[in-house]
């Protein structure tokens, strides 16, 4: 009988590691457009790497995948996604989303990355300038839809065009003289410009940036409402392995 008791406390402990495996699954979206150095339709990016690091400490499963970006927010919203990869803060976005927070602010001791937005013009032209406070545009600013840069620009009194979801589509619009400029997140900006003919030597960046900023894996209120801890780990994890030898080194080497 005895033996019978330690066998079935065996198995009952065995159900419940497995249970909680099972509930530290975690699916979370990205954009499905290439953002160097970060996310590649076509390989393994920086974020896709850190995640998997974290995973290990984690402890549990993290799905990824790709969405459209207003797809992947919608999805998020409705908690059809546990999170959200690769986001910003901003206010709006917490009537759906949580973020790791510090106080009254996002803690960004727990983000996957920092990044930044610059403003890219036509070389010498004058049609959009910035100093770092005011910025004067003689005609539209275009940006990616969905982007947290949008109302920002707006806020700088800017008419923005948000129409189209690329990096590469938005720049072709700047050389074909329908933008005064475009705003893009700077590491995805500079490759952009510089891999094609039609905007290297052709479209430059303007100094400084517009902003800059960290961005975070942020949970829908439903999972997070659910699973709070799960959450919590995961970005506890994020910032160990951000923090690794193993990722620094790899960031150093990534082309």
């Amino acid at each position: 009988m005895k033996k019978h008791t330690i066998a079935l406390t065996a198995l009952s402990v065995s159900m419940l590691a497995g249970s909680a495996m099972a509930q530290s699954a975690i699916k979370i979206c990205h954009e499905n457009e290439d953002s160097y150095p970060w996310i590649f339709k076509d390989r393994v990016g920086l974020t896709t790497s850190l995640l998997k690091m974290a995973e290990k400490a984690y402890g549990g499963k993290v799905e990824v995948v790709g969405l459209p970006w207003k797809r992947c927010l919608d999805d998020a919203r409705a908690g059809a996604v546990d999170g959200v990869v690769k986001i910003s803060y901003a206010a709006d976005r917490t009537d759906f989303l949580v973020y790791p927070m510090a106080g009254a602010t996002p803690d960004a001791s727990k983000r996957l990355l920092n990044d930044s937005y610059s403003l890219y013009r036509m070389k010498g032209s004058t049609a959009a300038t910035w100093d770092g406070k005011t910025l004067k545009v003689d005609g539209a600013i275009g940006a990616q839809s969905g982007f947290s840069i949008v109302k920002q620009l707006q806020s700088l009194g800017a008419r923005v065009d948000d129409g189209t979801r690329s990096a590469d589509a938005n720049l072709t619009k700047l050389v074909g003289g329908r933008l005064a400029a475009v705003a893009l997140q700077t590491e995805e900006g500079d490759i952009s410009v510089a891999g094609s003919p039609e905007t290297n030597g052709k479209v430059e960046r303007v100094s400084p940036f517009l902003v800059e900023k960290p961005y975070f894996v942020a949970f829908s209120k439903q999972f997070y409402g659910k699973d709070e801890a799960s959450a919590k780990k995961l970005w506890d994890a994020i910032a160990t392995a951000r923090e690794s030898t193993e990722y620094k080194d790899l960031v150093k080497k990534f082309k």
